[in-house]
């Protein structure tokens, strides 16, 4: 066992001398099921979402569990022999065998519908476990077909979580350049642009009018975004919380400033909760103690670029913020704050869209 361990670990650092190495590196989520590491990419990666880690619905289906979606019925279900259960995927909804409401939302993200790991697990008789390893955190879900534990699968399975970082990082290059000006007139090697990007647009709520012409234009270029809601705008925005959550939309949470922020948050959550379902550990909070929000369990968001200064208002904006966007080298996260129109924000996505840019939700990791 110490000589296959030992060639493992030599195996690893060829490996690991074949491939460059990146200046920087993202934290991302390998999941498992049983002896198995699935492949690593950003269309299935998991994200936590109202105080649950969410995967891929089609890791039960490798773990042995019965998988069904009816497309045209938007209906998923889950089941073995003596459970089920059947997500209403255009709203989130679940039930059980039984008819009664499951506690637990799904989310569609990209075309791919996510479930609670740990609950779905236990409801189906697996386990489910969340381990810190190398590049980031292994999500294991074991049937009773799993031989390792934990601790034992972990050190096995090194091998297979290098390679497929790797050939993730050939994919999503980790390297993040200097900040320049958003005028547009910094010059850039045209060689060093690069198309295909990962962008996380980030919104301040304020209105809910404007909400929704801006999740129209997102849908209908099948993108994604967060919205960082204001208190008052959460009160006033039940209609949208309600569509983010069951779209996969991110939601998140702008306190005033004040002394006790985490106190404001809380009652936010309570409020986002009450009329969505769901809680979020996003928030932006330009100026407060970033160090006291994640001691507090929040994910204050770093935006690389901050727009919200000078607005997405013209279609010169607009590509001026896409070539702004395609200067980096790494997946981008976008301040926009409230000063976006409509016109600006179909000019952008379009333009995106044509460069094959890959518009997301900003997950605790990404913020």
């Amino acid at each position: 066992m110490k000589k296959r361990f030992a060639a493992m670990v030599l195996a690893v650092a060829m490996l690991l001398s074949l491939c460059p190495a990146a200046m920087a590196e993202d934290l991302v989520y390998f999941t498992a099921v049983d002896e198995r590491v699935l492949d690593l990419n950003d269309s299935t990666m998991p994200f936590w979402f109202g105080g649950y880690l969410y995967v891929a619905a089609t890791v039960f289906r490798e773990s042995g569990v019965g998988y069904s979606y009816n497309i045209v019925s938007q209906t998923l279900v889950l089941y073995d022999s003596s459970h089920s259960l059947v997500y209403d995927v255009s709203t989130g909804s679940g039930t059980d065998g039984q008819g009664d409401v499951y506690d637990h939302v799904c989310v569609t993200r990209g075309g791919v519908t996510f479930v609670a790991a740990s609950p779905v697990a236990s409801y189906f008789g697996r386990t489910y476990s969340n381990t810190r390893v190398n590049h980031g955190y292994l999500i294991r879900v074991k049937s009773s077909s799993a031989v390792l534990p934990d601790s034992m699968f972990t050190e096995t399975a090194t091998y297979q979580m290098e390679t497929k970082y790797q050939q993730y990082q050939k994919n999503t290059t980790a390297v993040q350049t200097p900040d320049r000006d958003p005028t547009g007139t910094e010059t850039t090697d045209p060689a060093e642009n690069i198309a295909g990007k990962s962008i996380y647009l980030c919104f301040l709520a304020e209105d809910a009018n404007t909400v929704s012409e801006w999740l129209d234009a997102m849908e209908n270029r099948s993108g994604h975004a967060a919205f960082y809601f204001t208190e008052e705008a959460l009160a006033r925005c039940g209609d949208q919380l309600r569509r983010l959550a069951a779209s996969g939309g991110a939601i998140g949470l702008v306190p005033s400033s004040g002394d006790h922020p985490t106190e404001q948050l809380d009652r936010m959550n309570k409020t986002l909760f009450a009329a969505a379902g769901v809680k979020t550990r996003l928030v932006y909070a330009a100026g407060a103690d970033i160090s006291t929000l994640q001691s507090a369990g929040y994910c204050p968001l770093t935006p690389g670029i901050d727009r919200s200064k000078y607005g997405l208002t013209t279609s010169g904006e607009a590509s001026s913020l896409l070539k702004q966007i395609h200067s980096r080298r790494s997946a981008m996260s976008v301040w926009l704050g409230s000063g976006v129109t409509i016109g600006a924000l179909r000019t952008f996505l379009s333009s995106a869209s044509a460069e094959e840019d890959r518009l997301l939700s900003m997950t605790e990791i990404a913020s």
